[in-house]
C-alpha cells in the first residue's frame, strides 16, 4: 500500500525492499508478485505497474503469480477467450510471460472491475467455471501450476471438490494462444 503517498512516491522504496531480499536470499527460489484487485491504496493491481517494478528491480529470481480474482476485480475480463488474449497481451507487454509463475486460482464474489478483494470456490463466482476454461485454453498457462486459493465447499479452505473442478475443465480444452 502507497498509503496515500502514490506509486511514484513509494516506487524506489519497494525496489530497493525487493532487491535486498533477493540479494540475501539462498539460490534456488524465486520471490513472486501477486498482483492486486485494486483495493484502496495498494499498489500492483495493474501490470504497468507490477511491470515498472519487475523491469526496475531486473533480476531472474523475481516472478509473477497472476491472481485469477484480483485480475477481474481490477477490470481483466477473463470470462472468455478474447479477453484472456486481451490481458496476456497486456501482461506480455509490460511484464513478460517469461515472468509468470503461478497462478493463484480463485472465482470472484464481485463483479469486474469493483476493485474489491472477495475470493469465491471455483464456479461458484462471477467467473464462472467458462472464465477457467477460457483462461487455461491460453497457452501461456500450459505449464503454469495453478494454486487454489479459495474458501471451500465446507469453508475450510481449499479442497478436493475444487481441485476436481479444475481438472475437468483443463480435460475438456484444447490450448489456443
Amino acid at each position: 500500500s502507497h498509503k496515500g503517498s502514490g506509486f511514484e512516491a513509494i516506487f524506489s522504496q519497494v525496489t530497493d525492499s525487493i532487491k535486498q531480499v533477493l540479494d540475501k536470499s539462498p539460490e534456488g527460489p524465486s520471490l513472486c508478485l501477486e498482483n492486486m484487485a485494486g483495493m484502496g491504496q495498494h499498489i500492483g493491481a495493474s501490470f504497468a505497474e507490477l511491470g515498472e517494478i519487475v523491469k526496475s528491480v531486473d533480476h531472474p529470481k523475481l516472478k509473477v503469480c497472476l491472481d485469477t480474482q484480483h485480475s477481474f476485480a481490477a477490470g481483466y475480463d477473463i470470462r472468455t477467450p478474447r479477453g484472456v488474449a486481451n490481458m496476456m497481451e497486456e501482461f506480455e507487454s509490460e511484464i513478460g510471460i517469461g515472468k509468470l509463475a503461478a497462478v493463484h486460482a480463485n472465482d470472484s464474489k464481485q463483479p469486474l472491475g469493483s476493485g474489491i478483494d472477495r475470493h469465491e470456490n471455483i464456479g461458484q463466482g462471477l467467473i464462472g467455471e467458462s472464465g477457467f476454461a477460457s483462461l487455461m485454453s491460453h497457452n501461456a498457462f500450459n505449464n503454469i501450476p495453478f494454486l487454489l486459493e479459495v474458501p471451500g465447499f465446507t469453508g475450510k479452505g481449499p479442497d478436493r471438490n475444487n481441485i476436481d473442478i479444475l481438472k475437468t475443465i483443463r480435460s475438456r480444452i484444447v490450448s489456443v494462444s
